[in-house]
């Protein structure tokens, strides 16, 4: 090691596709750029889009083999042009960890300025590292894609998973009149203790649930769940309807589509960041910065089902059997001191 020479720990992925795994070394950080701040990491979380760059299925992995866009912690350092944050202050951000951007599998990351948002006092470190992705991407589908207006029929496919749990409680607390499915007595009364409608799926079929409801269709369908899911959603919509996934990446007939003249959007939460769109990035951080008043008063719940040390074995196994369940909330991701 040269003089003056710093390395950190981080958790790099070896190599993308079916057989990668995450390997603990020491990098070396990369210098603060403008616009950018150097941030002590303190908490993460892991999301769908990790493990899909993870196994090679999303090209947008990061260069730097360093994943995991969800990040909380104190700044430690400013690049030039930075005006908003100083040292010491505790931030949030969606910051990296795809595209040429390094992640939060780190003792340290560069967040640029853009995406950051102060974490209130009320937010504990742990449930703010858990907020990011799935916040923005719930604030674009309702903020963005959906004019809200007060009853607006809304489905929520997956309402108890990442995505979905906070996606149900932002569309009720904005007047949406909200249903979503649940798979298990313990997501259903979760679900109705939060004001939500509840359609146990693998129960009652799409046809039987507008029947009970005495519905025509959803004006809005929010599929977090993709794949054959998808069939449902379209039964689910009103005609003219709309349906918002976040999981696009399969293979469909379009026949009920196209008969029902339905309209299909796709949303990619990642975009802004690694397009480097700043006025998106700036939309995003007033997104992210409601949202944390909202945790922070108590109007939204951050569910955390797992908690994952940053440690090499732990790590590895939840990348591995992330994609093989169906989450009820969110798994946070912590860091350890180095032994």
């Amino acid at each position: 090691m040269k003089k003056g020479e710093f390395f950190m720990r981080a958790f790099v992925v070896d190599q993308y596709g079916k057989d990668a795994s995450l390997i603990e070394k020491d990098v070396t950080p990369e210098k603060t750029g403008k616009h950018e701040l150097r941030v002590q990491i303190e908490g993460s979380s892991i999301n769908p889009l990790d493990t899909k760059m993870f196994f090679g299925h999303v090209a947008a992995a990061s260069t730097t083999g360093i994943l995991q866009g969800d990040v909380t912690g104190k700044v430690i350092g400013i690049g030039d042009g930075v005006t908003s944050f100083s040292i010491g202050d505790c931030i949030v951000a969606f910051g990296g960890g795809l595209g040429t951007r390094a992640g939060a599998l780190a003792e340290e990351m560069l967040v640029p300025e853009q995406m950051a948002v102060l974490r209130p006092e009320g937010v504990s470190a742990e449930v703010a590292g858990c907020l990011p992705v799935i916040g923005l991407t719930a604030m674009e589908i309702l903020k963005e894609r959906i004019e809200i207006t007060p009853g607006i029929r809304v489905y929520v496919a997956g309402g108890t998973g990442g995505v979905g749990h906070l996606t149900v409680q932002l569309a009720r607390h904005y007047g949406c009149d909200v249903t979503a499915s649940a798979s298990s007595d313990e997501k259903a009364a979760w679900l109705e203790a939060k004001g939500i409608r509840v359609h146990r799926y693998k129960e009652e079929s799409a046809e039987a649930l507008l029947k009970r409801l005495d519905l025509d269709g959803f004006d809005v369908i929010i599929d977090t769940v993709g794949g054959d899911h998808l069939q449902e959603s379209f039964i689910l919509a009103k005609e003219r309807g709309r349906i918002i996934s976040i999981a696009t990446r399969t293979t469909q007939d379009l026949t009920m589509m196209h008969s029902k003249a339905l309209s299909l959007e796709a949303v990619f939460v990642a975009l802004p960041l690694l397009k480097g769109k700043t006025d998106e990035m700036k939309q995003q951080q007033h997104h992210l910065a409601e949202l944390l008043h909202l945790v922070e008063d108590g109007t939204i719940e951050i569910r955390i089902e797992e908690r994952i040390p940053y440690e090499r074995e732990a790590l590895n196994d939840i990348y591995q059997r992330f994609d093989q369940t169906s989450h009820f909330g969110k798994v946070s991701v912590y860091p350890t001191s180095k032994k």
